[in-house]
């Protein structure tokens, strides 16, 4: 490849790095909600990836010994314009289109410009450095720097902020809490088969040395604490029914998108992430090795029953009548001591 094509790529690529640092302070637009449409959105996002898609293939043929430097010189530009729209797209979306739409459509994209940047730099000796911050931003790693993946993830776009919504939503708050759920099941389960083992094995004297016996595994849970852990469990078992529900009643459900709505999710997911929190604190209280841990559950118990009870509250803000009443016993559920209040909208 000529010294000349070398500075050209680089040229290009530098272009790139401005465009993703435009996105990188992606805020939306002041356009009313009811101007756009995400479904259009997506689809003209689509059709532009694809017109991108085909320019980067053979651009990178292009690109392959013996180097077609004319066919290089011509490519970049329809590449960088292809990206150049992509963005100027992106500056389309109002901001009430939702927090967490907006943060899919600038993560794919930024994912999309970082990766493009990185397939130049697979062709030049000079190669431009990306800042550390962008990456971390989009957990973007060199392995999955192909660039015509990225340009495959921007048609999986979200159509709107109920879909953001429900992906952040089950990628964190809802996966996450069902993983602590389970994982405090199973170690429940060890342990009363762990107790059921040495039962057996007192009454079988012949099987105390035997290779099945179990007596010689210590259970997960530390002695005395079988009680307390069990009632934890009810209050984690209870959290992700709620959890559940509001994923599948409030977020997925959700059939108006007004701007009231949007941010309604947002806050939605927002809420649920001091959720997720409290279950890891309350789960890890539970096996400290100090007499501070039956305190300590005392307190991440009561963290969590406040937190989870002020996403309710706002759960039950838009959400349909119908599941108000499930919605008021869980609350009731939460403080078992006092005397719950009806719901009133």
């Amino acid at each position: 490849m000529k010294k000349e094509t070398q500075k050209y790529l680089r040229s290009a690529a530098l272009s790139i790095v401005v465009l993703l640092d435009h996105v990188r302070k992606l805020e939306g637009s002041d356009e009313p909600l009811a101007s756009f449409s995400g479904p259009k959105f997506r689809d003209s996002v689509k059709e532009l990836a694809t017109a991108i898609d085909k320019e980067a293939t053979r651009f990178i043929i292009a690109c392959k010994p013996p180097a077609l430097d004319a066919e290089i010189r011509a490519l970049c530009p329809k590449i960088n314009a292809g990206l150049f729209h992509l963005v100027k797209k992106a500056d389309s979306i109002p901001k009430t289109a939702g927090k967490l739409y907006l943060e899919a459509i600038q993560k794919a994209i930024c994912r999309s410009l970082i990766s493009a940047v990185g397939l130049i730099n697979s062709f030049i000796e000079e190669k431009i450095e990306i800042d550390k911050a962008a990456l971390y931003e989009v957990s973007y790693t060199s392995a999955s720097g192909i660039f015509w993946e990225h340009c495959k993830t921007l048609v999986q776009l979200p159509a709107d902020n109920r879909a953001a919504a429900m992906l952040a939503w089950q990628s964190s708050v809802g996966s996450l809490v069902k993983d602590a759920v389970e994982e405090l099941d199973e170690t429940v389960k060890e342990y009363k088969d762990s107790e059921t083992s040495k039962d057996c094995g007192n009454q079988n004297a012949d099987d105390e040395f035997s290779d099945d016996s179990m007596d010689d595994l210590d259970p997960d849970i530390p002695p005395g604490r079988l009680e307390q852990v069990l009632k934890v469990q009810r209050l984690l078992t209870s959290t992700k029914h709620a959890c559940d529900k509001i994923g599948l009643r409030c977020i997925r459900d959700c059939k108006v998108l007004d701007e009231e709505h949007v941010m309604w999710l947002d806050r939605l997911v927002d809420l649920g992430k001091p959720v997720q929190d409290a279950v890891d604190e309350l789960s890890a209280a539970l096996f400290i090795d100090d007499d501070s841990w039956l305190q300590q559950v005392e307190i991440e118990s009561s963290k969590l029953r406040k937190v989870l009870s002020e996403l309710i509250t706002l759960a039950i803000t838009f959400v349909d009548d119908s599941h108000l009443k499930w919605f008021e016993t869980c609350r009731k559920q939460l403080d078992a001591a006092h005397e719950s209040t009806s719901i009133v909208r």
